[in-house]
């Protein structure tokens, strides 16, 4: 989700090319072995619609088992100098019997794409249940004063009306983000990065993103720091199915077990920090949660850190997304020919946050981060003449010319599709 802030002036970048195609779907998962009753799991041999369907259900109607919940979903807001900030948001439905239409209705003021993402969850949900009991979904998010848009609350649409049919306790501790599809595939999301920072100061013990992100979850790490593995939980979900048992307050035992072991962690690091991936028992701590919960990305990603074999670079996404979240003033200047005179302070900044993510960027993304260096520069020493103008649009074709090598590179375009940031 991300909520849309007048006050803020947002401006998103819509014309950065193929930095919007980067919410694509991607890697596999290990499926969970150890659902509860009633949430399908993939056996062997078995079809996708055999594990999602509930056959007592095809030809006779399911009624309500509760008649309100709630759900923890995560959301991002965008500055006006590009800065991502996240939070939690409570998101809750109210079942009115009484109203037959619309199925689905939203109290607070909504974007299009939300709205989608609540319909798709709807026919996700009505492939298990296809005649369910008349009635109107009523759904509103916990600040009912800021509109919301984007497509990443769908996972906690679906799993928050599976819970209404199937009277499921679910767990306010956590909270889950991601886009549902009507098949019960979750897809990759943006702004983990702001995301999960915005979980851990709300305090939340674990979060539930889509497995094609877990790339993006090392981004995450780079962004914010290590210790954003052990303060909280994040898991992964590939399909509904896994995001409703970890979202369940029942949690299956393995997982509940992993959370457990994981929590006993926690006072440790918080004491000693990465070193106390020195001890042994730690360690093997962090194994024995993988094998219980294999999708546990807090508990691989500490493992991977204690071996050294961590990622130290962001995925192309996460450069490219940053390179020109640090140009945010400059939009204008890049993409029209008004050059609107700025102070000196933005420049200083944007150059400040360009040459800290030369360190962690991508090595394919290198280039363009020098090209929009060379733009802000060039930017900095105009002062309001013509050739100083031509200078800046010199520049400005230069990240053009870059963008455009990466364009033409085959293998830059596959990691960016499956980067998912």
């Amino acid at each position: 989700m991300i909520r849309v802030r007048k006050s803020c002036g947002i401006k998103t970048l819509k014309r950065i090319c193929f930095c919007v195609m980067i919410l694509a779907c991607g890697a596999t998962a290990v499926p969970f072995t150890c659902a509860a009753a009633g949430d399908g799991v993939f056996a062997p041999g078995a079809s996708r619609y055999s594990a999602i369907v509930n056959p007592a259900y095809l030809h006779r109607e399911k009624f309500y088992g509760r008649m309100e919940n709630s759900i923890r979903g995560l959301l991002v807001y965008q500055f006006s100098n590009g800065r991502l900030a996240g939070n939690s948001e409570e998101i809750i439905a109210t079942v009115n019997p009484e109203q037959k239409t619309p199925p689905i209705k939203f109290v607070n003021k909504v974007g299009p794409d939300v709205m989608v993402a609540a319909k798709i969850a709807l026919r996700a949900v009505r492939l298990r249940y296809p005649e369910i009991q008349p009635g109107c979904i009523r759904l509103s998010f916990s600040d009912q004063y800021t509109a919301v848009d984007g497509n990443s609350a769908g996972c906690a649409f679906a799993v928050l009306m599976l819970s209404l049919l199937e009277n499921t306790r679910l767990d306010r501790s956590m909270a889950v983000t991601g886009a549902v599809t009507a098949d019960w595939r979750i897809r990759a999301i943006g702004g983990l990065a702001a995301k999960i920072p915005g979980a851990i100061s709300d305090h939340l013990t674990g979060v539930v993103v889509p497995q094609s992100n877990s790339r993006n979850v090392c981004d995450v790490m780079l962004l914010n720091g290590p210790q954003t593995a052990w303060q909280i939980q994040i898991f992964a979900a590939r399909t509904l199915q896994q995001a409703m048992a970890l979202m369940r307050r029942n949690k299956p035992r393995a997982i509940s077990y992993a959370m457990l072991l994981f929590s006993t962690l926690q006072p440790t690091f918080a004491k000693e920090g990465k070193s106390a991936l020195r001890d042994p028992a730690v360690i093997q701590r962090l194994k024995q949660i993988v094998a219980l919960a294999p999708d546990d990305l807090s508990a691989q990603y500490l493992l991977e850190l204690a071996k050294g074999t961590e990622p130290t670079k962001l995925s192309i996404g996460a450069s490219m997304y940053e390179a020109f979240a640090a140009i945010h003033f400059y939009n204008d200047y890049l993409w029209k020919t008004t050059l609107p005179k700025t102070p000196p302070f933005p420049i200083r900044d944007s150059l400040r946050r360009l040459n800290r993510l030369r360190s962690i960027a991508s090595v394919r993304c290198l280039p363009l981060i020098e090209a929009l260096a060379r733009f802000v520069r060039a930017c900095g020493t105009w002062g309001g003449t013509a050739n100083g103008a031509a200078h800046i649009v010199q520049r400005a074709q230069g990240v053009d010319r870059v963008l455009d090598r990466m364009h033409s590179n085959k293998q830059t375009i596959y990691r960016m599709m499956n980067s998912g940031f």
